[in-house]
């Protein structure tokens, strides 16, 4: 099996191609040490975002070395030899570079080189690698509207219940979530993604591969994949978290097979986690190569998949270990001879996701497990035979893969969490598995099976809720628009709803506005059209706990 965006089928290539000429053999070089650091521990918003901060101290996962920027002098000293520093990477505490032979040879003599990840060149040993086309998994159809809000979507929303949290309030705000994926074309400017850019919800967007800036000027698969979380044109689509914000990075090369591709999800996995991503959702897959890289030197094994060994996997378990929920398809090699998950699904703390029919029977497409250290994979499943995805030309198509099968789970997952903020990634892995249509007979074909939003609110109330006081549960409580004009919204996590509060709206000069008594829902309105431009005060308060929230009336 080839590594592939882990799609079945082709009916649309785009036309216009770039090529991607490299002088040098690229290598992922890595140094002994981070001697020297400028950094410290305890001032992480040197190096991380406060956001990528928040998320570490919400786990208890402490900030170590290992999120360190590389030595600065340990680049340098690589420049003035003459090679191209591409990325560096913290996580494995070296940087990708283009070298000659003899450059190569220099940098090996340098105090600091440890070694090179696989002892070979990643990319362009001897030439620009050949191009292949890619291949889209969508029977290119229109698009009609229904009566419903869902559209076309809701058969696949509905088998987990996903509207249920939606009813609630819990859309996706304040979540983040990156997408990794082979490019995003016409994103910025299909009507389903309209909602997304007005609201300025697309949070950082970077090409890892042809580094020109331009995330829409190459393949359209990102475009398929995001569709399903993000799409909001209700009668047509609405995807699973569409009120989310994200981050869009292009980490596959159209035009060639090569490990290459497993360093650029890493440096993507860590740009994520230094903005403070909550998800990141990869629909692809890594096993074996092509071309020059079509060897036993570079080839994985299913040995390999145990989680641990591949570059890729070794990135996702450092996502994981940071915090950040990692998404990833299972793969679609279940009627092929490999037959088996790729990485990095093969991460155990990984949720891998599998693909069904509309009837919750196992798409025979899907990839399985277990991983190649017994470890059950996938993890659960969704639709992945004939999803509902937005195209090229803003109406939608079916696809077939668990590239789409993934995605969805990705929304669920962050939907789940902004619901419970008080959950960690894995405990909420943990819910969305045990509320699973198979949970009590789990297998390698689908997991546990399709998730369920109502059951997996129940398992999160009785078995994590209350975890903390209502003053720490009031530092979930989310203020936006902001700055606002008609009216601000206070978004209540899961564990408040119910309770009775005062909401009080002040002036900067400390006057009261408003005062009210009111049981909290997931959602709780403030007019704010009378009021003067200027900045307000909102205090809410539950039993003796409060939380006072700032605004700017435009």
């Amino acid at each position: 099996m080839k590594k592939t965006l882990l799609l079945a089928a082709c009916s649309f290539v785009l036309a216009q191609v770039t090529a991607f000429a490299q002088s040098n053999p690229r290598y992922l070089v890595l140094f002994k040490d981070k001697t020297n650091s400028t950094y410290r521990v305890d001032k992480p918003t040197e190096f991380l975002s406060q956001r990528a901060v928040d998320r570490r101290k919400k786990q208890n996962i402490p900030v170590t070395t290992n999120d360190f920027p590389v030595n600065a002098g340990y680049l340098f000293a690589i420049r003035q030899i003459g090679a191209k520093v591409i990325y560096p990477t913290r996580w494995f505490n070296g940087a990708l570079v283009e070298a000659s032979d003899a450059q190569l040879t220099q940098i090996k003599a340098l105090p600091f080189y440890k070694g090179i990840e696989l002892n070979l060149p990643v990319a362009n040993i001897t030439s620009k690698s050949p191009g292949i086309a890619r291949t889209a998994a969508t029977n290119r159809k229109l698009g009609t509207t229904e009566d419903i809000d869902y559209g076309k979507m809701n058969a696949q929303l509905a088998l987990m219940e996903v509207a249920d949290l939606h009813k609630k309030g819990f859309q996706g705000e304040n979540m983040l979530i990156a997408i990794l994926d082979n490019g995003f074309a016409r994103g910025d400017e299909v009507a389903y993604f309209k909602q997304l850019r007005d609201e300025k919800r697309l949070i950082d967007t970077h090409d890892f591969v042809a580094r020109d800036g331009n995330i829409y000027n190459d393949g359209f698969h990102g475009l398929n994949v995001m569709s399903t979380i993000a799409a909001y044109q209700p009668g047509t689509l609405v995807g699973t978290a569409f009120k989310a914000s994200f981050a869009l990075y292009v980490t596959e090369n159209n035009f060639g097979e090569s490990p290459y591709e497993e360093i650029t999800w890493l440096m993507a996995a860590e740009r994520a986690d230094s903005l403070g991503a909550d998800v990141i959702n990869s629909s692809l897959g890594y096993t074996t190569f092509d071309d020059e890289f079509d060897s036993p030197a570079y080839n994985h094994t299913y040995k390999d998949m145990d989680g641990k060994t591949t570059i890729v996997s070794r990135a996702a378990r450092y996502a994981t270990r940071k915090g950040i929920l990692v998404v990833n398809s299972a793969g679609n090699d279940g009627s092929n001879s490999w037959k088996y998950i790729g990485a990095p699904a093969d991460v155990d703390s990984v949720l891998t996701v599998g693909a069904t029919n509309y009837d919750r029977s196992y798409a025979s497409l899907s990839s399985i497990g277990p991983n190649s250290a017994g470890v059950r994979k996938p993890d659960v499943s969704a639709v992945g035979a004939g999803t509902v995805v937005g195209d090229l030309n803003g109406g939608t198509s079916s696809g077939y893969g668990t590239s789409f099968s993934a995605p969805q789970i990705a929304g669920v997952a962050a939907i789940l969490w902004q619901a419970f903020p008080n959950l960690t990634a894995q405990q909420v892995i943990y819910v969305l598995k045990k509320s699973g249509h198979l949970a009590a007979t789990p297998d390698n074909l689908l997991g546990y099976g399709v998730p369920n939003l109502v059951k997996a609110q129940e398992i999160a109330q009785n078995e994590f809720a209350p975890l903390g006081t209502e003053g720490e549960l009031l530092s979930s409580v989310v203020l936006s628009p902001n700055p606002a004009q008609d009216e601000v919204t206070l978004t209540v996590p899961q564990t408040l709803i119910g309770k009775m509060a005062n909401v009080s709206l002040f002036a900067a000069s400390g006057a009261t506005v408003h005062s009210a008594a009111a049981r909290l829902a997931a959602k709780h309105t403030i007019a704010t059209g009378q009021l003067a431009s200027g900045l307000y005060l909102v205090r809410v308060k539950v039993d003796n706990q409060e939380r006072t929230l700032k605004f700017i009336k435009r």
